[in-house]
């Protein structure tokens, strides 16, 4: 004769299997958060190398910005998200000389690597104000790394005229220059180094750079934690490593950054 489940054992059964359920459920969430944490850390080392690689190759000093930045979601209703940024940035020239506000490198192949507008085009030089803003950042020291200017995408032609030394004859030739948005940032002056940015990258939302009070939840001021790395022709220049960490509630439901790592030093051997 078969003999039925009590209603105690399959309770017993059911409580097993919810044990079993929620025991597995918090090992895979454990699980996803070390593949979210190792991914951000990859990340972050290949940008830093591949920055460290390309000041080594080109001979010149590369710099990388980094900062963590608040970000208001689809609404004004919406959260806001906090992410950490970065851009790589490549020494490009020398201001040489300066046109009211507008900045002139002489010895740059601006009218090569720019799109330049000039009378030849047909336009008015004022439509370089047209074609886009883009960031022209300093590169003269540590001390540049929480400022950078803004110029429009375009150059454009000038004439001037300077004197040849043996002779002391009054010469024109054609200069390029930088047009100066007025949203720059930046005092530009005669000397000072400048660079483009080649790379970025974002790190997943809630991760950030930097520990402890490295962000803000403020849209009014959303960024925080600026801090820089500067390699010349592959030697670091300073800091060589950064902390990322990962924003999670703490004890009184406010959000805390906690260490995930320090990236790896650039010039690391990738099989040591």
């Amino acid at each position: 004769m078969k003999k039925a489940f009590t209603l105690l054992e399959l309770l017993v059964v059911v409580a097993i299997m919810g044990l079993l359920g929620a025991a597995s459920v918090g090992g895979y969430r454990a699980m996803q958060r070390g593949m979210e944490e190792r991914g951000a850390m990859q990340n972050a080392n290949q940008f830093i190398r591949s920055a460290y690689q390309r000041s080594t190759i080109d001979r010149t000093l590369v710099a990388i910005h980094f900062w963590n930045e608040t970000l208001q979601e689809e609404s004004d209703t919406s959260r806001l998200v906090v992410v950490g940024k970065a851009v790589a940035v490549r020494r490009a020239g020398r201001i040489t000389a300066k046109d009211g506000n507008n900045l002139i490198d002489e010895f740059g192949d601006l009218r090569f690597s720019r799109l330049t507008i000039d009378d030849d085009d047909g336009l008015d030089k004022d439509d370089v104000e047209k074609t886009g803003e883009m960031f022209l950042y300093p590169m003269n020291g540590t001390s540049d790394g929480d400022q950078r200017g803004v110029i429009y995408q375009n150059t454009r032609k000038k004439t001037i005229t300077d004197t040849l030394v043996q002779s002391g004859e009054m010469v024109p030739f054609e200069v390029y220059e930088f047009v100066v948005a007025s949203k720059n940032e930046y005092n530009w002056q005669v000397g000072d180094a400048y660079g483009f940015e080649f790379s970025e990258i974002q790190l997943p939302v809630g991760f950030v750079f930097g520990s402890g009070k490295c962000y803000s939840e403020r849209i009014t001021s959303p960024v925080a934690g600026k801090s820089m790395m500067r390699f010349d022709s592959g030697d670091i220049l300073g800091q060589s490593q950064i902390a990322v960490s990962m924003l999670r509630p703490g004890k009184d439901g406010t959000l805390e950054a906690q260490p995930v790592g320090k990236t790896e030093r650039p010039d690391k051997r990738l099989d040591s």
